[in-house]
């Protein structure tokens, strides 16, 4: 295998938060464009890797056809994760309170402009599907000799790439990196896994803020 490759899935595994780390150094805001920009640049980045050493680079990282029984599958999964995690949620907001380092993430989401908040969710939807399903396991699983063994790195990366955000937000993040890791491994299809992401994060950053700030001022005015 070229040298190059095994470059690709370090940057698959790791770039992500490494990139976001740089750019928190550097007191950028981790939803400014630029942070974000990076992650459309490292997922590019192991697709050119890929197809100039991979001949059926687009099979392995699962960019076929998409099909109506797929597209059915990625739905039912959404509608599921998010009945699960609202579940968690709610049960865990009785026992303990949001931390201040959520609260703060919260109040920086929801001062994003509605288009922005859009762009965040699409970022993180393509990027980290394409860095850590479609080459970490697509593409690892060749690296590694073991699909099991590229599946168990992806999701540890995964949820572990997510720490910046909170201990108690690493659990939803593992069950989703879970799901989303068999669902690629099962389906082979990169298109699934994006779908699922892209509702789960479009109900948790644009839907659930706006139904939360509603709530609070219908409980104020009443």
């Amino acid at each position: 295998m070229p040298q190059l490759l095994y470059l690709g899935l370090f940057v698959a595994l790791f770039g992500s938060p490494l990139l976001l780390m740089f750019f928190r150094w550097l007191r950028f805001d981790q939803f400014s464009p630029v942070p974000r920009l990076t992650l459309w640049v490292a997922a590019v980045g192991v697709l050119v890797i890929a197809a100039a050493n991979i001949e059926a680079w687009h099979v392995d990282f699962g960019l076929e056809r998409l099909t109506w029984q797929s597209l059915g599958l990625a739905i039912l999964a959404a509608a599921i994760l998010f009945v699960v995690l609202s579940a968690y949620v709610s049960l865990r907001g009785k026992f303990a309170a949001a931390s201040p380092n959520q609260l703060e993430l919260q109040k920086s989401l929801l001062r994003l402009p509605f288009g922005h908040r859009c762009f965040v969710v699409m970022t993180a939807a393509v990027t980290e599907e394409v860095l850590y399903r479609g080459y970490a396991i697509g593409v690892g699983q060749h690296l590694l000799g073991s699909i099991w063994l590229a599946c168990v790195l992806s999701v540890v990366a995964f949820t572990l790439g997510h720490l910046r955000l909170g201990l108690a937000h690493l659990v939803p993040v593992f069950m989703c990196a879970l799901v989303i890791t068999l669902l690629f491994t099962f389906t082979q299809n990169l298109w699934v896994c994006i779908i699922v992401h892209a509702i789960l994060d479009g109900a948790g950053v644009l839907v659930m803020p706006v139904l939360a700030k509603r709530r609070q001022t219908a409980q104020s005015t009443g």
